[in-house]
């Protein structure tokens, strides 16, 4: 391209990315190299080093790049981080014309040596020739991506949604229903499904592993995208990772879900509709997890600091970066729409439900230390721990210098309990008198102060949850859509004559959901009624803080008008309200059916009936939420009741309502299914680009994949969904070190000496020769390195393999490749194939492993490696060979993200630290 010329497209000439992001690969832990700052880089220019690690390094010392090479320190060179990436051109072959590949929407990795090029406007004008030669081959779009269960439920659901608000819309405006403005196009896939470990970090697991904290957590990471069709290209405009921890996962994890990422770019079409459907999706989310069996969903809200992306690179200028409270309104409307959906039963803070029981864990009873809490990857509790720690050591180290007699007091278990609950003066616990953990107090100071941005979402009742916890075996646990059991009988009784009532007993006296018998088989021949005046219901509540509510019916009432009653009845969980005695629990109110005047009566289907003191009431309590009722079964004195007979009118009505109620229930028992094992039916999706969110991020900023643009934006949707539906393509190209264009076609220049260093056609001879080293040292090469041709074909041909077969080849290799690390061989062991990957092994140490060899049993034992190094969880070495050091570079990729969210506490720290010296 000559200098003045303009896009046909556009009608700019020179159109800049934003500068390459470089991160330090030494000791500093891969923090930024500022912008016009100076740094030291390899020959390939893959490894980056600030100033001050630079000079760390011996002068004899071997650097170990990331593709596994070595280095010297002499042969880095010293660079300026000055240099501003322009987008790449390319040229029509018809009528020679220059345009931006993003304005023409080119896709450089389908491109071929021999392939010809038409912009769009040839394109156009032969199309209406009828001058193509070859029908049109369209890309294949978000639609096209194949479904999975999770992604047809999130969308059906989003569909509804959306349904529901144009139908509002048209009322609302008094229009037809089809001259509404509709949000088209719309696509929910997900695009990555991968099973991980995330391990506990060093300072936790070592304080903490006697204590029973586990060493890692198996969980599913998934990442789930929203398209629009925008002008015929799709664009991606919303981006969720999540984690799921399934039932075989360790305690405090098991059966919880985190919502650990969220991002979009404001280019959804139209704007009305927007907010609606990323809080639909995230809705929509929860309710299937919910049906999966998963009780607990956690979120953590707190915007990017400045200068990060969370999943989409290079926001657009006028999308603003919204504050913190603005974030924690966003998330809790989002929660408030899935409690009026019957999703959520109740949502609370993280430090309500962990930290405000002085000490007290409100799920299991027992002292709290950080092994009580939910430990996710990348959250703010992980990060805040390691700190605390570090910090607590230190404190301790100090102390033992000054008394050398000096011990650590730790919480100590108690197991003198004689009553159900901690802290009565018939069971004052194993908290008394003792210390809490200094690490949960500090911790539990910082989350005070920003106790508003943690939200616990509660999908099952806290029974369930509570039987998760201890262990228990919940395979045949039944629940209402409220989360109130179905397994346990209602209990009947009250005060008044006339009526009855229906509650549950305290769950927290069975650890063990089992089949009860049929209430057909209860006697309610005799009965317990006490006397005295007619109380309030209000009050009648407050004396059996378990009940449920209230369903009364006349005693002379028909089988059927008692069927009629109960079939009207629903039973509510009021999440709003402030945890009782009774609501700790999980247990809420239920809605009133009352069809007589008089009060209500109450009891157990499960406890045994006896005949107790009353005058004109009938009373079958003795639950253990009714404490009254058993002081009265137990023969305790009470001045204003006697004991009377029933009326025979009483005993008819009972006569005929027991059958009735013992059908009801059992009919309801039959209808619910047991909660779901939270087993993915979906099959993994491994894909490298979307294994985290950092991997991604990382893809777009090395190849200036930005979406500060729409038409950036939709190029870069376009590369990715290429990805996609091409797993096997290569996610980068070669560039030339000298222009730093990518070599897409013809031919490419490698170098024999460096590592990974290529040259295109244009920049090869100047290079050699020295003509532009006056011009910049980055266009500088050693001129006694040899160079060889490589022809060039961006489209080379994938695996043909099925992608199940693929997979579980991968399997096998993978098993083989532990067994023959750990394997002492012949002749405890007859394996051949363990002997041919012992030979393997020798052969990798020995070969000179650097690209100009090209050795293809050392590419292919390498890839095996690099797939065992992402699930291996050896502290310490690894028996396998280089296992060590892809974990090293991949420790160093994590780094980011760590530092990234050490970024985000640190500044939500000091926001709430300011406010607190403001106030």
């Amino acid at each position: 391209m000559k200098n003045g010329d303009i896009c046909a497209l556009c009608a700019s000439q020179r159109r800049l990315f934003e500068p390459t992001v470089l991160n330090c690969s030494g000791s500093c832990g891969t923090t930024k190299i500022r912008r016009n700052s100076y740094y030291y880089t390899d020959p390939s220019k893959s490894n980056f080093w600030c100033v001050s690690c630079f000079t760390a390094l011996k002068d004899d010392e071997t650097v170990i790049l990331d593709d596994g090479s070595n280095v010297l320190k002499y042969h880095l060179q010293r660079l300026k981080n000055d240099a501003t990436p322009e987008e790449a051109w390319v040229q029509c072959d018809t009528c020679s014309s220059w345009v931006h590949q993003i304005c023409a929407l080119f896709n450089g990795r389908k491109n071929k040596s021999a392939a010809s090029y038409s912009c769009p406007k040839c394109h156009v004008k032969k199309a209406a020739a009828g001058e193509l030669k070859k029908p049109e081959v369209l890309m294949k779009g978000a639609s096209q991506l194949p479904h999975s269960k999770m992604s047809q439920t999130i969308e059906q659901g989003l569909n509804d949604a959306l349904e529901k608000a144009y139908k509002e819309k048209a009322l609302e405006l008094c229009v037809p229903y089809a001259e509404v403005e509709k949000a088209e196009g719309l696509s929910v896939r997900v695009i990555s499904n991968m099973e991980q470990k995330h391990l506990v970090r060093d300072e936790m697991f070592e304080r903490y592993t006697k204590r029973g904290c586990p060493q890692e957590f198996p969980v599913r990471s998934k990442c789930v995208a929203l398209f629009q069709n925008i002008h015929g290209v799709d664009v991606i405009l919303f981006g969720m990772y999540v984690f799921e921890y399934n039932h075989e996962c360790p305690a405090p994890n098991r059966r919880r879900v985190y919502i650990s990422y969220i991002d979009s770019v404001n280019y959804f079409r139209p704007k009305t509709y927007r907010t609606l459907t990323y809080q639909t999706i995230i809705v929509e989310y929860l309710r299937y997890v919910k049906e999966r069996g998963f009780h607990t969903a956690h979120i953590w809200s707190c915007p990017p600091s400045p200068g990060d992306d969370y999943i989409f690179h290079i926001h657009p200028t006028q999308q603003r970066i919204p504050k913190d409270n603005m974030l924690c309104q966003w998330y809790h409307d989002v929660l408030e729409k899935a409690k009026s959906d019957g999703v959520v039963l109740e949502v609370r803070s993280l430090y309500d439900e962990y930290f405000k029981n002085n000490g007290e864990d409100s799920i299991t009873g027992n002292a709290s230390d950080p092994t009580c809490l939910p430990y996710f990857e990348g959250d703010y509790i992980p990060g805040e721990i390691e700190n605390i720690i570090k910090d607590v050591k230190t404190d301790e180290e100090a102390k033992r210098k000054t008394n050398p007699n000096w011990e650590e007091e730790r919480p100590s278990s108690s197991s003198n309990r004689t009553g159900k609950k901690t802290g009565t003066r018939s069971n004052p616990g194993s908290l008394v008198n003792i210390r809490q953990d200094k690490v949960m107090l500090r911790l539990g100071l910082a989350v005070s102060n920003m106790k508003q941005n943690f939200f616990v979402a509660r999908l099952r009742s806290r029974e369930f949850a509570t039987a998760v916890e201890r262990g228990d075996d919940v395979s045949e646990w039944k629940e209402d859509d409220d989360g109130s059991l179905t397994n346990k009988r209602p209990k009947i009784g009250g005060k008044a004559s006339g009526g009855f009532s229906v509650s549950r007993p305290d769950p927290s006296s069975q650890t063990k959901i089992v089949n009860t018998p049929s209430p057909s088989a209860v006697d309610i021949s005799s009965v317990t009624t006490k006397g005295g005046p007619s109380e309030p219901t209000e009050k009648r509540r407050d004396d059996d803080d378990c009940s449920l509510g209230t369903v009364s019916v006349s005693l002379g009432q028909s089988n059927n008008e008692v069927l009629d009653a109960f079939g009207d009845s629903k039973s509510s969980f009021d999440g709003d309200k402030a945890p009782s005695d009774s609501s700790k629990h999980g247990l809420g109110d239920a809605s009133t059916i009352d069809t007589s005047d008089n009060a209500s009566v109450k009891g157990d289907w499960d406890d045994p009936i006896v005949k107790g003191k009353s005058d004109d009431a009938v009373d079958m309590s003795g639950g253990p939420g009714d404490h009254k009722g058993k002081e009265m079964a137990a023969g305790e004195k009470d001045e204003s009741s006697k004991t009377i007979e029933p009326s025979s009118a009483s005993k008819r009505g009972f006569d005929e309502m027991g059958p009735a109620i013992a059908r009801h229930f059992a009919a309801m028992n039959a209808m619910k299914k047991p909660v779901a094992d939270t087993k993915d039916e979906d099959p993994p999706q491994e894909l490298e680009l979307f294994e985290s969110r950092q991997q991604f991020l990382s893809y777009c900023q090395k190849n200036h994949f930005q979406f500060d643009e729409l038409r950036r934006a939709k190029h870069t949707t376009m590369m990715v969904l290429y990805q996609l539906h091409n797993p096997n393509a290569p996610k980068f190209l070669q560039q030339c070190g000298a222009c730093l264009r990518e070599i897409t076609q013809g031919v490419r220049y490698h170098c024999n000496t460096c590592s990974n260093f290529d040259l295109c056609v244009d920049c090869y001879g100047p290079v050699m020769k020295g003509e532009w080293t006056q011009r910049d040292k980055r266009l500088a090469h050693d001129p006694t390195h040899a160079f060889f041709r490589v022809k060039v074909d961006a489209n080379e041909k994938g695996n043909k393999k099925n992608t199940a077969e693929r997979a579980k080849a991968i399997k096998a290799h993978l098993e083989l490749l532990s067994h023959a690390a750990s394997c002492d061989g012949p002749p405890s062991c007859a394996l051949n194939n363990c002997q041919r990957m012992k030979k393997l092994f020798e052969h990798v140490k020995i070969c000179d492993i650097s690209p100009k060899k090209s050795c293809k049993v050392c590419s292919r034992l390498l890839t095996l490696l690099t797939m065992h190094s992402r699930l291996c969880t050896v502290r310490g070495r690894c028996p396998l060979p280089f296992c060590d050091r892809i974990r090293e570079r991949n420790r160093r990729r994590k780094r980011q993200q760590q530092l990234m969210d050490d970024r985000r506490r640190q500044a939500q720290n000091q926001l709430y630290r300011q406010s607190e010296q403001h106030a």
